[in-house]
């Protein structure tokens, strides 16, 4: 007769050791913010390596911003205009990282992340493209 401790026993191990064998978690529910596939983002250029120049395409220009498309270098303070989807936006850069925050100070959603973070708010894609000392580099694009 089989011992029914040891079933009890080895049934939920090998239920166990069965869902270790998978290569890649199916996660319960979707981050807010992801690393999505290379073909649904526009293209994240590196950090600026040590003696070139930090420069970003519409430069400190933030007003390059109001249509919700530019991509600009940002410090901590900064005010951005933006009718791209996601609305004004507050920076903050500290510590590598650029933080972006509702300029009216609401209840919209703030996100922060390092070089290489994309995150989507209301079919608009932010992009932190690269961050030396107390300046970022970000890029908005319209869906």
């Amino acid at each position: 007769m089989v011992d029914r401790r040891r079933c009890l026993v080895l049934i939920p191990l090998a239920l166990l050791a069965s869902g270790c064998a998978r290569t890649e978690p199916t996660p319960l529910f979707a981050a807010a913010s992801v690393r999505p596939s290379t073909e649904n983002v526009p293209m994240m250029d590196a950090a600026a390596p040590s003696g070139t120049p930090f420069t970003a395409t519409d430069g400190r220009d933030l007003k390059a911003c109001a249509d919700g498309e530019c991509e600009i270098l940002v410090r901590t303070g900064d005010q951005i205009p933006n009718d791209g989807g996601a609305g004004p936006l507050s920076v903050t850069v500290q510590a590598g990282r650029v933080g972006l925050a509702p300029a009216s100070g609401g209840m919209g959603e703030a996100v922060s992340g390092p070089p290489g973070m994309i995150h989507r708010i209301n079919r608009q894609t932010i992009v932190v493209v690269a961050v030396q000392g107390g300046e970022g580099i970000i890029r908005l694009s319209k869906k």
